[in-house]
């Protein structure tokens, strides 16, 4: 049984291209576009892993992740992805401390950091 993948940026391109890397690992993919229906998809489906855009239009990302977090069965790992924060921010560094993301990547990303950050929150 293949593992599902929630997706979540407010760029339709975005999601595109990170579903096309995901489904070529052999995962199942689900997108949403805002903070809100994130939370829905959440709540109602299991995923192994998040991959979250930082900044949404209508919500921060850390809410999304911390809300993610605080799920009490089959709790994802959540990958915080962003133009906005960079590697070394303390930001960054805190919510990994805290629990609330398990992993980072800055965009622009390649492929292959892409593909190894996947298959290293499985």
């Amino acid at each position: 049984m293949s593992k599902n993948i929630l997706i979540v940026d407010d760029e339709p391109d975005m999601c595109w291209i990170i579903s096309q890397l995901v489904q070529s690992q052999g995962f199942n993919v689900v997108t949403a576009y805002t903070g809100e229906d994130a939370c829905l998809k959440l709540a109602k489906g299991r995923f192994s892993t998040v991959f979250l855009d930082a900044k949404l239009p209508d919500m921060d990302g850390f809410d999304v992740a911390k809300y993610a977090s605080l799920l009490k069965k089959d709790k994802p790992s959540v990958v915080l992805v962003s133009g906005y924060y960079y590697q070394d921010d303390p930001v960054i560094h805190q919510a990994v401390a805290d629990g609330i993301i398990c992993n980072f990547l800055a965009k622009p990303f390649t492929n292959k950091e892409f593909i190894n950050i996947l298959m290293s929150s499985q």
